[in-house]
């Protein structure tokens, strides 16, 4: 992928100088200005950012020209008899098919003031000195047009095209220019069919289409001043040949074909849900990059005519692969960055809690690296695997390690989730090393050691007040018993509980209702049984009293690490857990 994007860079660079040598004036300097940004916008498919330099237009509109034909090649509402487009090898574009083929110059204006194009813009030349090419003196847009197809009779260059002559040649010039303008050149402005014809008059004459005073043919039968060239000792038509297959195709702004190309794109891919702009901007972005990655290469030596160009087939299986990459980066964006995004405000919310309810410097410091390193943790995982921070929604809230839908905008979702990091800090803090292990595992699983203690291996399930004590830890039983990696398990297994149901209700109003209760057997299934001896369950709010304690001022304490602190740690976790065995194992 590097080399790809390096590629893309340099043909960026190759193209805006191009384009550029062409500018003259406050154009010219204000690209050359931008340049890097400009490279960088189209890098990153943000090309409506560079809609504030109006230098860029006719860099920009040409592609978006390009992507317009390539579209309506292959859109189920246009009607098209091309079957490739063919980028800048002729001309600006060209369009191919079994009998016709179609060259075409783009050619802009400003945007967003009064000015439009004149009748003189599409037949002034440049003068030139002398050249070995006397047609090279022809170079009004009309005539560097016309004069495309009597280059493509001499040419070679596209290997299945053998019989050049029975192509049906036909000329349009692109622009920007609003659809008001150019009134008096209504002959090539609707001659949307390409074919200028002759009449007959009253008097049974034929009347040439094209009269002796027709502006363009004015123009162009006007002789090179300099060395007396004229256009058809050099051209293989005469001139009326050309201006009957002349179209001024008024395509419409920069927005306007934008909005239009995309249009094409949607229809195309039948996505007509919410993610419909979605994806057809995803596909318009990469096709963008696409043409400029293929159309240019300012050296001919180089040039790879299979790259310029693009067939039907090829536009197609483009598309399909496109919108396969779209819908997946939305479902990825969407769903999965936003798993990953609740994890990174819970995070910032967790630390900023330690700073503020911890008083003791080298406690709070702790803490904090422990947060720190499960951050990073968490990141690099996620980076590796999209899914990671989904999957762990999972498994601290439903015992699995399945890919559900989760609705983050509603419920206590984020403090949930900020409970059951601070636990994994609270539980990791103690120990020298730790790691998160067992990975495919239905819970989360974290590994502690220690040179002063016993290793501890801990999960931990957040019950979100949906289940009572028993049920949870019936529930943690149970996706552990399903688990395969942990059946060799040798180390004591702390299963920390957080977040269940009051099991305890209020003795008058339990009073009350014994009147109205009918005994069954559901009552005698208020005790667990079956628990493996290496199972230790923990109540997570005990865990939270012991730190309470040392939040306090006038903790004099070093680190939780302390060879002092450890046993009595291990000793209040072990208490913990015996009380959860008495009141809820072997009750």
């Amino acid at each position: 992928m590097p080399v790809l994007l390096n590629k893309l860079h340099e043909k960026l660079e190759s193209a805006l100088d191009e384009y550029i040598s062409h500018l003259e004036g406050t154009e010219k300097l204000e690209i050359l200005d931008k340049k890097n940004e400009i490279v960088s916008n189209l890098m990153a498919g943000r090309f409506r950012e560079l809609g504030g330099l109006t230098a860029m237009r006719g860099f920009v509109y040409q592609y978006y020209v390009s992507m317009y034909y390539m579209m309506s090649m292959i859109s189920p509402t246009r009607e098209s008899w091309w079957n490739a487009v063919v980028l800048e090898y002729f001309d600006d574009i060209t369009l191919i098919g079994e009998e016709k083929i179609r060259f075409i110059q783009v050619k802009t204006i400003r945007e967003g003031g009064d000015k439009n194009h004149q009748p003189n813009n599409f037949y002034t030349r440049k003068s030139l000195d002398q050249t070995e090419d006397a047609r090279s003196h022809f170079n009004s847009w009309i005539e560097k047009n016309v004069l495309n197809y009597d280059y493509f009779l001499e040419s070679n260059t596209i290997e299945d095209i053998t019989d050049r002559n029975r192509y049906e040649p036909q000329f349009e010039i692109v622009t920007n220019t609003t659809k008001s303008s150019l009134s008096t050149l209504k002959n090539y402005t609707e001659n949307i069919n390409y074919e200028i014809k002759d009449s007959i008059n009253a008097k049974g004459k034929i009347d040439d289409a094209i009269k002796e005073d027709d502006v363009f043919k004015k123009a162009i039968q006007k002789p090179v001043t300099k060395f007396d060239y004229r256009f058809e000792d050099y051209s293989k038509k005469d001139i009326d040949y050309y201006l009957k297959r002349l179209y001024i195709n008024k395509l419409g702004s920069t927005r306007e074909l934008y909005e239009d190309t995309l249009n094409m794109i949607e229809e195309t891919v039948y996505v007509t849900d919410i993610r419909a702009k979605s994806i057809g901007e995803h596909i318009f972005n990469r096709m963008f990059a696409f043409v400029i990655s293929n159309s240019h290469e300012d050296n001919e030596d180089k040039i790879k005519k299979s790259e310029l160009i693009i067939t039907k087939p090829q536009i197609n299986d483009l598309i399909k692969g496109w919108l396969v990459e779209a819908k997946e980066l939305i479902s990825e964006s969407s769903y999965y960055d936003s798993a990953w995004g609740i994890f990174e405000t819970t995070i910032g919310s967790l630390e900023n809690e330690f700073k503020e309810q911890f008083t003791n410097g080298s406690l709070k410091g702790e803490l904090l690296t422990q947060l720190d390193w499960l951050n990073n943790h968490i990141t690099t995982s996620n980076r590796e695997n999209s899914t990671y921070c989904v999957s762990i929604f999972n498994k601290i809230f439903n015992g699995n390690n399945k890919l559900s839908i989760w609705d983050f905008e509603h419920g206590d979702i984020k403090s949930n989730l900020k409970e059951s990091l601070r636990f994994i800090v609270y539980f990791t803090v103690f120990y020298e090393s730790h790691s998160e292990v067992y990975h495919n595992a239905k819970m989360l699983f974290h590994e502690g050691k220690s040179s002063v203690i016993d290793n501890v291996l801990f999960t931990i399930y957040h019950a979100r007040n949906k289940l009572n004590k028993v049920t949870s830890i019936e529930k943690i039983k149970s996706s552990l018993d399903e688990c395969h990696e942990l059946r060799h398990i040798t180390l004591d297994l702390y299963c920390l509980l957080i977040g269940s149901k009051k099991d305890v209700l209020n003795p008058l109003a339990s009073k009350i209702s014994a009147k109205f209760k009918i005994t069954t057997d559901v009552d005698s299934l208020k005790k667990i049984t079956d628990v493996p001896d290496h199972m230790k369950f923990v109540d997570g709010s005990e865990l939270e009293d012991f730190f309470e304690v040392f939040k306090q001022e006038g903790i004099e304490l070093d680190s939780f690490k302390e060879i002092e602190l450890l046993p009595s740690w291990k000793e209040y976790l072990d208490k913990i857990v015996e009380k959860m065995k008495v009141n809820y194992i072997e009750a």
